[in-house]
């Protein structure tokens, strides 16, 4: 039930691209390829794909430069969560290196396609790209995520663990990172360790629906639902639409021996989140045929 943080650490600048008064087409789309960069630093991900696609058409570029370029429409298509669009792109900037002989490989490109192959079920190789990127920036904060991440979907969770608990040394002030510890424990079986690390999580973020929601779940797997219910009433409140967060509050209902509104909660849930397993099986479980 954890929230992915997706955040993109762009490569170094693309070098600069020259223009004369006598090469004006050439101007003009090198132009394309600096208009890219302006809006990747403007947070204008829509603009920026654009103009790269129109710089890798029209521009004059050495294949270094080019699979640069790929990259950096990888990384404008990824924040945008258009991942097999983004891994595409980082696959063709790799397949540029490779077949002109050029020496290429990044580990923010390899933590960013590692995150393009992990979305679109590419697990061996999202695996294998994050854990490069992993061994070249042990600090950094997207790296460990993702990679916690999908040690727990391969229920890797001693790992997942380590990856959440590098996240909370990097960040400690940033909810997130007790919220995704705090998860990983409880798959882990160590309950009250998720506990104080949810509760850690809500004395930073007080009225972050996610975080009332962890310690919420937390205390729930800990049967401890009356305790739980009050939380689990306000990550609702601040978070009305989050199938996830109905569902927490739908099993502390029925935690409590109030089956009729649970049951709703649990519909409701199923209807915002369908892909869940768990909740499905709660819905499942709960509904009451017509006769």
């Amino acid at each position: 039930m954890n929230r992915v943080f997706i955040a993109i650490c762009l490569l170094t600048a693309l070098a600069a691209c020259n223009r004369t008064d006598a090469e004006t087409e050439i101007g003009a789309a090198e132009d394309f390829c600096q208009r890219g960069e302006d809006a990747l630093a403007e947070g204008d991900s829509e603009a920026a794909i654009e103009a790269f696609e129109d710089c890798l058409t029209t521009a004059d570029l050495e294949p270094e430069e080019e699979a640069v370029i790929h990259t950096r429409l990888g990384g404008a298509y990824l924040y945008l969560n258009r991942y097999e669009e983004a891994l595409q792109a980082f696959n063709l900037a790799y397949a540029i290196a490779e077949t002109q002989g050029v020496q290429f490989d990044n580990p923010y490109v390899r933590r960013n396609r590692g995150i393009a192959r992990r979305w679109v079920g590419q697990t061996d190789g999202a695996l294998e790209d994050l854990e490069f990127a992993a061994r070249q920036l042990p600090d950094d904060i997207m790296t460990q995520l993702n990679l916690g991440s999908l040690y727990g979907d391969l229920g890797r969770q001693a790992e997942a663990i380590a990856a959440f608990d590098t996240v909370t040394r990097i960040e400690p002030e940033w909810a997130g990172g007790w919220t995704n510890l705090s998860a990983a424990l409880l798959e882990f079986g160590l309950n009250e360790e998720a506990i104080d690390n949810a509760r850690r999580a809500v004395e930073i973020d007080p009225e972050s629906g996610f975080a009332l929601n962890a310690l919420c779940w937390a205390l729930i797997v800990d049967g401890q639902h009356e305790v739980a219910l009050p939380l689990c009433d306000q990550a609702v409140a601040a978070e009305p639409d989050n199938g996830a967060i109905i569902h927490s509050r739908a099993a502390a209902l029925e935690g409590v021996g109030r089956l009729d509104e649970a049951r709703e909660l649990y519909a409701r849930a199923y209807e915002l989140y369908p892909g869940s397993t768990v909740i499905e099986d709660d819905y499942l479980r709960t509904r009451v045929d017509p006769e």
